[in-house]
């Protein structure tokens, strides 16, 4: 089964993000304000839901 991941490289760190709005299982989340944002990968259904919306096109999938 494919997860998504997110490349910190790519993300902007935005507190507006897209991709955890549209996450039906809360998979994205982070840390702290200041630290990029990290997929939960046992919580994350594979759905791609996050890849669509990604403005900066951070976030891929791989096999988990």
């Amino acid at each position: 089964m494919k997860k998504a991941v997110i490349k910190e490289s790519t993300c902007d760190k935005s507190p507006f993000c897209p991709a955890k709005r549209v996450c039906t299982v809360n998979a994205i989340d982070r840390s702290s304000f200041l630290k990029p944002f990290k997929v939960i990968a046992e919580r994350c259904i594979g759905c791609g839901k996050c890849i669509n919306v990604c403005p900066q096109r951070a976030i891929i999938m791989k096999k988990a």
